[in-house]
């Protein structure tokens, strides 16, 4: 009966996976909204990967809504710079995603950190958006609990001549749409030159129109794509850590989508990361078995050498 289980929770994740994308079907029927922004990319979207409990989650996160963020701009910016940030802004403010923003200090607690780099080529940028989650959902639960994105990290090249553009795009990547798609009225494309264009092409004055964030923003955050189960020692690591910091009372987890590999994590009260690296989800849907998990931290190596039950 488990094999039979496993085998067709396998079926539905195959069936959510197409070679160009993710398949939205299951969350459109779920949330008409959604279908009603058809033609809409977020079946091209990185999703975000849970491994816990003998199964691998993959769900959408964002921030939950409505929203005031706190931004801030390290490294010394200059008014240009500053210009182009308060410019991309006040464009996303006006998208309609239910999210507004609020500058403050560098060294002010932010919610988004954007970061310049003097040692970056002009076009290099980066960010990384960190989700927070309660736990692992209930077989059957189309939301992973307490799914929510927590900070984000922006680092930008001081040397950048088209920061505004850039910083659309890359904001788009802090309010949560991970990865890119080929095609659309977006600003998350996976050219530069078309992500330039289109950055062009968003104006001061009118509302900014993104189909990609519209249809991130129509679903709750948390919503799940799809759901693999697992062999019980791909997880070990990660249940292993997840009840020491249950019994620690330690923050998280936390989870971050990054182009190769994840990270799950617990975060000590100093501050450290008890870390694991999350290698292969995007193969585990069709091949469960490429789903690794490696320690990411010293912290996590030692307590994962220490034996069950020992000092930790």
């Amino acid at each position: 009966m488990r094999r039979r289980r496993r085998l067709a929770a396998l079926s539905l994740a195959l069936a959510a996976c197409r070679s160009d994308g993710i398949d939205v079907s299951a969350l459109e029927a779920r949330h008409p909204e959604l279908r009603a922004l058809r033609p809409h990319p977020l079946g091209g979207t990185r999703p975000y990967a849970l491994p816990l409990d003998a199964a691998l989650t993959l769900f959408l996160c964002r921030w939950p809504t409505p929203a005031v963020l706190a931004v801030s701009f390290d490294g010394d910016p200059d008014a240009g710079q500053e210009a182009a940030l308060a410019a991309a802004l006040l464009a996303w403010q006006g998208a309609g995603l239910g999210v507004r923003f609020e500058r403050v200090e560098a060294r002010e607690p932010a919610a988004i950190r954007v970061r310049l780099r003097d040692d970056w080529i002009t076009s290099q940028a980066d960010t990384i958006a960190d989700c927070a989650v309660a736990g692992a959902p209930e077989p059957g639960e189309t939301r992973v609990p307490g799914a929510r994105l927590v900070a984000a990290s922006i680092h930008v090249a001081s040397a950048d001549p088209h920061l505004r553009e850039t910083l659309l795009h890359e904001l788009g990547h802090a309010l949560g749409f991970q990865g890119h798609v080929p095609r659309g009225r977006t600003l998350m494309l996976a050219r530069e030159a078309a992500v330039l264009e289109r950055a062009r092409e968003v104006s001061e004055t009118a509302p900014l129109e993104d189909a990609a964030l519209r249809a991130l923003y129509a679903v709750p955050s948390g919503a799940v794509i799809a759901r693999v189960g697992l062999r019980p020692e791909q997880t070990a690591a990660a249940d292993r850590l997840g009840a020491l910091a249950a019994a620690r009372g330690l923050a998280g987890p936390f989870v971050r989508a990054g182009d190769r590999e994840g990270l799950l994590w617990w975060l000590e009260p100093v501050g450290r990361r008890l870390g694991l690296r999350i290698e292969g989800a995007g193969d585990a849907l069709r091949r469960p078995a490429a789903l690794r998990l490696a320690p990411a931290t010293r912290g996590a190596e030692r307590l994962l050498a220490s034996p069950p039950g020992g000092p930790g």
